[in-house]
């Protein structure tokens, strides 16, 4: 489990406010329109990098990436180095990889085991649960010197659920659970197996694109773009496997098939209710006839067919903002800025333990089908976007007003709000998310 470090506030970092004249105010209108510059400022970048990525709950990891003690992990949160550690007792700690002496990143290595992390420049060396461990040529030093003072700084608030690790670098960020919100039912339904596998989390892919990470975020709770961007693969699915299979439901916004807008930032395209069977809807991958032959050859076919729904999971895109998508059977996708105008999305599949090897097979099958397939399509049209939101200054604003002001919009008894599957409901939500983050005076802080 994570540990619950006391607070000790080392070098705050003040956040500041927005300008005179409520310039955040201005970027963000109440009708739905964001300012261009949003997109494209590296100032507003460096200050996403603080704020939205400093005072709110940020995803790190999943716990079964570092399952013994020693474990550790390398990942970039808003620009910041870091290195989450599993200690020697167990414990998770999210650490600045930065040498609490010069500065120096110490631990290069994207994961690994170790009980010490030892910087390159002088040689001081940090335990994996970031105490400063010895200084080298320690006699030059006073008696004075505080060793505590010169640990490795660590989140002060690094919390865990259902094995997904969460950090913030404000000690009076809310609660987990009340930040996830109403985005847990579906978060919940998602990593459920109905037949009690333990799960593992397998890294698939890594993808760039050179626009800005918010283009990707909207993406994912936004339906309308579907039926056009993806109208290649649309066309190819139905010529080669007839209708009705994977993104078919798609062709026309009239369904039952919703997005809301969860809270905090969050939100969802739920498809569910226009969806057969995921394994029905599915189409086919390298080997998806033969394995699951074998599947219903060794269990039996009501047994097999168990297993087989459990391949996708498929049905939702679930954002908990900033940095995380939920795409059904646990499975699921980190943003990386990595500049105002480049992004990487790191892709990961859930592996059900003890599952026959079919089955992780197939899931590591259709987890990759779309990333080679639709993804294309996608960056393409986020670099496209990228340009001329950068070039065309004459033209200010960019549209999420669909669905505002309608009936199509409902509030519902959890404080969600949900509208017509093609409106932008979740997306202006997550702005104003933004607009309230980037406007904070929260102090951030690292803890010793």
């Amino acid at each position: 489990m994570p540990s619950a470090h006391k607070t000790i506030p080392l070098h705050p970092v003040p956040v500041m406010s927005p300008a005179a004249g409520g310039r955040y105010d201005h970027l963000i209108r109440p009708d739905g329109m964001v300012h261009r510059t949003v997109f494209t400022d590296p100032e507003i970048f460096q200050q996403e990098m603080r704020k939205i990525f400093g005072v709110s709950w940020v995803f790190l990891l999943h716990e079964t990436e570092i399952p013994d003690p020693g474990d550790f992990k390398t990942l970039n949160v808003g620009l910041r180095p870091v290195i989450v550690t599993r200690d020697d007792e167990g414990q998770v700690h999210a650490l600045m990889n930065r040498c609490s002496h010069r500065g120096a990143r110490i631990c290069a290595d994207t994961h690994g085991n170790s009980k010490r992390f030892r910087c390159p420049y002088h040689g001081w060396s940090f335990k994996n649960n970031g105490e400063l461990s010895a200084v080298t040529y320690g006699e030059g030093y006073p008696q004075s010197f505080d060793h505590q003072a010169h640990n490795l700084g660590r989140f002060p608030r690094v919390e865990s659920y259902r094995g997904f690790v969460f950090g913030s670098l404000n000690p009076d960020v809310e609660p987990l659970l009340d930040w996830i919100g109403p985005a847990r039912e579906v978060f919940d339904w998602s990593m459920d197996s109905p037949l009690k596998h333990r799960m593992r989390v397998v890294k698939s892919a890594t993808t760039v694109f050179n626009a800005n990470w918010k283009l990707q975020n909207d993406n994912n709770g936004d339906m309308y773009h579907v039926p056009f961007t993806h109208r290649s693969v649309l066309t190819m699915v139905r010529d080669r496997y007839g209708s009705g299979k994977s993104l078919d439901h798609f062709r026309s916004d009239q369904s039952p098939m919703y997005v809301s807008d969860l809270t905090h930032g969050h939100k969802l395209i739920d498809q569910r209710p226009s969806l057969k069977t995921p394994w029905d809807q599915a189409v086919p991958v390298p080997g998806r006839e033969s394995y699951s032959q074998k599947l219903i050859n060794e269990l039996g076919l009501e047994k097999a067919r168990e297993f087989l729904h459990m391949t996708g999971r498929a049905g939702i895109n679930l954002v908990l903002y900033p940095n995380i998508v939920v795409v059904g059977g646990g499975a699921f996708n980190v943003y990386e800025p990595v500049a105002v105008d480049k992004t990487l999305v790191h892709l990961y599949t859930v592996i059900l333990e003890d599952a026959p090897p079919e089955v992780n097979t197939l899931r590591l099958r259709f987890a990759e089908d779309f990333v080679y397939t639709g993804n294309r399509d996608d960056n393409e049209v986020f670099e496209r976007m990228q340009i001329s939101l950068a070039n065309i200054p004459e033209m200010e604003w960019v549209d999420f007003s669909k669905g505002l002001g309608t009936d199509r919009e409902q509030l519902q008894s959890d404080g969600s709000v949900r509208g017509n599957i093609s409106d932008e409901t979740g997306m202006r939500a997550a702005y104003q998310r933004w607009k309230e983050l980037m406007s904070s005076d929260i102090t951030t802080c690292v803890a010793l």
